[in-house]
């Protein structure tokens, strides 16, 4: 959804880097913040994302942590704003 279109894709085609997976959840609060999609929307992309990261065969166990992490702060940050 957003690698390739609203993130640009470095590297091999899909995920792999923590940099592309930041990116990435950036773009999906931003998204939300704007308007341009609900907040269950923004939630299970970010759900999706760290699934993604979890299982990609090209991060270690310390990069898929990375992500996870990055995208649990996003999701704080984002039932923040929900709040509002």
């Amino acid at each position: 959804m957003y690698l390739g279109k609203r993130v640009e894709d470095v590297g091999e085609e899909g995920l792999d880097t923590v940099e592309e997976c930041r990116a990435i959840a950036d773009a999906i609060l931003e998204d939300y913040r704007e308007g341009r999609i609900s907040y269950r929307t923004a939630m299970s992309r970010l759900n999706l994302l760290e699934l993604i990261a979890e299982r990609n065969s090209k991060f270690t166990s310390y990069e898929a942590a990375q992500c996870r992490d990055y995208v649990d702060e996003v999701r704080e940050e984002l039932m923040y704003y929900a709040e509002d």
